[in-house]
């Protein structure tokens, strides 16, 4: 592998080794590109951990399920048991027998990480929290989270209940994709429960350019955990980190991961651009090419020959790394789902290449 990577490899060794607990969690992290699949940096990537509170990532992604098949309603109203209310911290302290709706129970769960409000969400779906566990499972492997076993919704202590950093980058790369509308909910930094209000956990949410996701998790036995998403120049990376010593050892290490990878697709800027407010977050791609030049000139080709299919659209250079090489990708941006899919379709019928990005 390249050099910076065995490098970064063993600063990632060192700076952990320096601030370990002999009795501490097992470390892993890794890096994904978020377009391609391509893993730019992984440790102990494949190694069993406990989720702690990441386990609630897929409890999220089973209720975006339900409600993108309307099995599921964000007015619907859960009821509380006896079981859910006793659940430990961190928790909305909710009542037995009092009721908590889809949309709050979303929001508790991705701000304050309630323990109580997974039980409830479990038990209104499966039955039981057992019976859910066993779907988390089953959703896991349907996505190809190989090495994972869920044992309970939210991701309290259970020697049973393991993962992997890869896994976990995994799940967090399907939610992003498959419910990109309810993803966006990840963003929030607030949450309002019965007048009081409750900070996302999430501190690198505040301080990491371009952050918009995912999820905070620690129990003793795993230390501090974070899946995690930024995008900087149209260039969304998943970071996951296993096993600090503390959320700011965490915090920290995960960045420099992040801050590193960007780095090698030479993307540095503060300068986050923005998505038009009356505009879709689609993206067609119409060619891939190895020098940009090229692809600067494939653009100005589709514009002139197709200018119903690319008029007031963000015409775009993105460099992408596909096993292990950079390249440059030729795009439209701005486009709904809906138009995405008719430019792409205009374009085949001339025999041009085209697909679509979320």
């Amino acid at each position: 592998m390249k050099i910076t990577l065995n490098l970064l490899t063993i600063i990632f060794f060192v700076s952990v080794s320096l601030s370990s607990n002999p009795v501490s969690a097992k470390r892993a992290a890794i890096i994904i590109d978020y377009d391609t699949q391509e893993v730019l940096f992984e440790v102990n990537a494949d190694t069993l951990n406990y989720p702690a509170s990441l386990a609630k990532i897929m409890t999220l992604y089973i209720v975006f399920d339900y409600l993108d098949k309307n099995k599921l309603s964000w007015d619907a109203k859960m009821k509380v048991s006896e079981t859910a209310a006793s659940r430990s911290p961190s928790k909305l302290y909710l009542e037995k027998d009092s009721s908590i709706n889809v949309r709050d129970a979303v929001m508790a769960l991705i701000v304050k990480s309630a323990n109580d409000v997974a039980t409830v969400i479990a038990e209104h779906i499966a039955g039981t929290e057992r019976d859910f566990a066993k779907l988390m499972t089953k959703y896991a492997k349907q996505i190809g989270m190989d090495k994972t076993t869920f044992k309970n919704a939210s991701g309290l202590p259970n020697r049973a209940q393991l993962t992997t950093a890869r896994d976990m980058a995994t799940l967090s790369y399907f939610l992003i994709r498959n419910f990109p509308e309810e993803y966006k909910l990840f963003n929030k930094k607030r949450f309002v429960w019965k007048d009081k209000t409750y900070k996302n956990h999430n501190k690198l949410m505040k301080s990491y350019e371009g952050a918009d996701g995912i999820k905070t998790g620690y129990i003793k036995a795993s230390g501090f955990q974070l899946a995690f998403s930024a995008v900087r120049e149209e260039k969304r990376l998943i970071g996951i980190y296993f096993g600090g010593d503390t959320g700011k050892q965490r915090d920290k290490s995960l960045a420099f991961l992040m801050d590193k990878e960007f780095g090698e697709l030479n993307i540095n800027t503060k300068k986050i651009e923005k998505t038009l407010p009356s505009s879709g977050n689609y993206k067609i791609v119409v060619g891939t090419f190895k020098y940009k030049k090229n692809a600067e000139k494939h653009l100005k080709l589709i514009q002139h020959k197709y200018p119903k299919t690319t008029s007031n659209k963000n015409a775009h250079i993105a460099l992408i790394k596909s096993n292990g090489r950079q390249l440059y990708e030729s795009r439209f941006q701005f486009f709904t789902k809906k138009d995405a899919k008719s430019a792409c379709a205009r374009l085949k019928k001339y025999k041009r290449d085209c697909f679509i990005r979320g």
